[in-house]
C-alpha cells in the first residue's frame, strides 16, 4: 500500500500554495499536485520572447493579505513589491493622469469638473469605511444558513461591524451590496470623464450590465486591499506577479511540503462517500486523510469527482455558477518604449511607470458589456496596461521592454458559431490598432507578442470558461453562498473533500485568503480524528 499523506491539494495556484503552507507549518504531511510545469497557476511570470519575461495572466497585487504575507515568510523567500508611479487613465481623445501629489490631480481633474475632485475623495473615503465590513469578514469562515450558535455568533460578529458604521454609511453599504454601479456613478459625480473612470474601475472586476443591481460590488476591490499600510494600494512584484508563487512555494518546501509539477490530477477518489486520496492522467494513485482543490467548483464537482458520489440537486446547482470574466490578455515584446500622443506627457517618463488605462465612456462601456453578452467583439474594449520593464529590470534586455494589456469585455461564448482559435491573431491586431490611437508607434515596436484568448485562459491554465475568479461575484454567489450553501464552509459535501481556491469564500483576487481559510478548517477536522 503507497505511503498516505495528511492533505493532497489539487491545484498549486496561489491559494493552494498559501494553503500548503499552513498545513506544512501545522506539521501535516502534505502534497501539492500541479498541473503545468511550474507552480502559480494564473499568478505566474512566463517568457514570451526569448528574454522577455511577463506575468502571463495576473499582473498585479493589492489584496494579499497581510497575514499571508507574515505567516508564510514571504519576503525572506524573495517576495518584493514595486510602486507603480502613477495612473494614466485615457478616455476616447482625453486623459487624467494621476501621481498621488494633490495639486496635480485637482488639475488634471478641474480640466473636466470643478466639483469631481472633491467627490473622488469624498468617494473613496465612504468606500474605504464601509468595505471595512467587507475586509474583516476575509480571514473569518462564513457561517452556514442552518448553522448553530457558532455560526450566529459570527452574524453577529459581523453586525457589530456594520452596527459600527453610522446611519449614513449603513445607507451607503446597503446601496453598495444591492445597486447598480451606473446609478451610484450618476449620483456621485458631475462631468462624463469622471463617471466614466469609476464605471471603467468597476468594469475591470465584474462582467455585468453597469445598470444591474448589485454591479458596484467591484468597487469594494478600492477598499479591501492594504500593502504596507496603504490602503487600496496597488503594486508590482519584482521578477513579475510568479514571484508571489515561488515565495509560497519555496516556504511550503521548508516546512516539509512536497510540490510536484507536471502532475494533472484526472479524477479525486471517493469511496463510502469520503475522499480518500486522488488518481493522476498517468493513473497513479495517491491516498490522503483529505483532499484540498484548488480547482474551481465547476472543474472539482462536475470534471474531477464522478457524479454518483453527489446529490442531484447539489450537481444541478453547481451546474448553474455563473462563471466568466470576458477576459484577454495580449503580452507584447517591445523593441523600445512606445511613445504618448499627448505632448504634455511626452517628456514625462512616469506614464510609462503607471497603470494605464484606455475605456471608452460610460455609455459605450455598457455598449461594450451589451456587445459580449451576445458573443461579438467590443468596438472600444477597456484596457488595463502596464510596462513593467520600466520598474524591474530583470524582465527584459537593456533598453528593450514588456508590456502586459488585460483586455475587456471579450467573450467565451461567441456569436455565429466562431471558434477563438481561429479569430484571436486578428482580434489581438484589433486591440494593438486601438492602443495605438494613444500610442502611435506601438506597432512598429512590437517584436514578439502572446496571445491568451479566453478560450486559452481555459485550457493552459485550467480556468473554466475563462473566469478569473472562478465564479462572478454576484451577490447570489457570495459569502455563506460561495459557492453553495452546502460547501461555502470549505467543507464539501463529500467528507474529507474542501476546497481552497478562488470558488471559495471570500472570492477572487490574489488574496490568500481561500488558501489561509480552508487550511485552518482542515487543520481544526483532522486534530478531531
Amino acid at each position: 500500500m503507497s505511503e498516505i499523506y495528511d492533505a493532497i491539494i489539487v491545484g498549486g495556484g496561489h491559494n493552494g500554495l498559501t494553503a500548503a503552507g499552513y498545513l506544512g507549518r501545522a506539521g501535516l504531511r502534505t502534497l501539492v499536485l500541479e498541473r503545468r510545469p511550474i507552480v502559480g497557476g494564473a499568478a505566474v511570470t512566463e517568457e514570451i520572447h526569448p528574454g522577455f519575461r511577463v506575468s502571463t495572466v495576473s499582473y498585479v497585487v493589492s489584496l494579499l493579505r497581510a497575514e499571508v504575507i507574515e505567516d508564510l515568510e514571504l519576503h525572506s523567500h524573495g517576495f518584493e513589491m514595486l510602486e507603480l508611479d502613477g495612473s494614466l487613465e485615457v478616455c476616447g481623445d482625453d486623459y487624467v493622469f494621476r501621481t498621488g501629489d494633490q495639486d496635480h490631480d485637482r488639475r488634471q481633474v478641474e480640466r473636466f469638473s470643478t466639483t469631481d475632485y472633491a467627490a473622488m475623495g469624498e468617494f473613496d473615503a465612504m468606500v474605504q469605511e464601509v468595505g471595512a465590513v467587507l475586509r474583516n469578514q476575509m480571514l473569518r469562515e462564513p457561517p452556514r444558513l442552518d448553522g448553530g450558535l457558532r455560526d450566529l455568533t459570527a452574524l453577529g460578529r459581523m453586525g457589530l461591524d456594520i452596527r459600527k458604521l453610522s446611519p449614513e454609511r449603513r445607507h451607503r453599504l446597503a446601496q453598495m451590496l444591492t445597486g447598480s454601479a451606473r446609478g451610484i456613478i450618476e449620483r456621485w459625480f458631475d462631468s462624463t470623464m469622471v463617471k466614466s473612470m469609476y464605471a471603467s474601475a468597476c468594469f475591470s472586476g465584474n462582467y455585468a450590465s453597469l445598470e444591474q443591481p448589485g454591479s458596484a460590488l467591484p468597487f469594494f476591490h478600492m477598499a479591501i486591499g492594504e500593502l504596507e499600510g496603504e490602503m487600496g494600494a496597488w503594486r508590482l512584484v519584482k521578477g513579475g506577479i510568479g514571484g508571489i508563487s515561488e515565495a509560497m512555494a519555496s516556504f511550503a518546501r521548508s516546512v516539509g511540503v512536497e510540490v510536484r509539477t507536471d502532475a494533472p490530477v484526472g479524477e479525486i477518489r471517493v469511496e463510502g462517500g469520503r475522499a480518500v486520496g486522488v488518481q493522476l492522467e498517468n493513473g497513479e494513485v495517491l491516498n490522503g486523510r483529505c483532499v484540498v482543490a484548488n480547482t474551481d467548483p465547476k472543474r472539482t464537482f462536475l470534471k474531477l469527482i464522478d457524479r454518483k458520489h453527489l446529490s442531484e440537486d447539489f450537481a444541478r446547482d453547481i451546474e448553474q455558477l455563473r462563471m466568466g470574466h470576458a477576459s484577454m490578455k495580449v503580452n507584447l515584446a517591445l523593441d523600445a518604449l512606445p511613445d504618448i500622443r499627448f505632448g504634455e506627457l511626452s517628456d514625462d517618463p512616469r506614464w510609462t511607470r503607471s497603470d494605464i488605462v484606455m475605456f471608452p465612456d460610460i455609455d459605450g462601456l455598457e455598449a461594450n458589456y451589451t456587445e459580449a453578452a451576445a458573443g461579438r467583439m467590443p468596438r472600444e474594449p477597456r484596457l488595463e496596461i502596464s510596462i513593467p520593464s520600466t520598474i524591474d529590470d530583470t524582465l527584459a534586455p537593456p533598453g528593450r521592454h514588456v508590456m502586459s494589456v488585460l483586455a475587456k469585455y471579450y467573450p467565451y461564448h461567441l456569436a455565429d458559431g466562431a471558434h477563438w482559435d481561429d479569430i484571436k491573431e486578428n482580434v489581438a491586431d484589433d486591440i494593438v490598432s486601438y492602443m495605438a490611437r494613444v500610442m502611435p508607434n506601438l506597432p512598429e515596436v512590437v517584436i514578439g507578442r502572446q496571445i491568451l484568448s479566453p478560450l486559452d485562459l481555459e485550457t493552459i491554465y485550467g480556468l473554466t470558461e475563462a473566469d478569473i475568479f472562478h465564479g462572478r461575484h454576484d451577490l447570489d454567489q457570495l459569502f455563506s453562498l460561495r459557492p453553495h450553501p452546502d460547501a461555502a464552509q470549505y467543507r464539501t459535501p463529500i467528507t474529507s473533500l474542501y476546497l481552497c481556491g478562488s470558488g471559495a469564500h471570500p472570492g477572487g483576487g490574489i488574496t490568500g485568503a481561500p488558501g489561509h481559510n480552508a487550511a485552518r478548517r482542515v487543520i481544526a477536522d483532522l486534530k478531531k480524528r
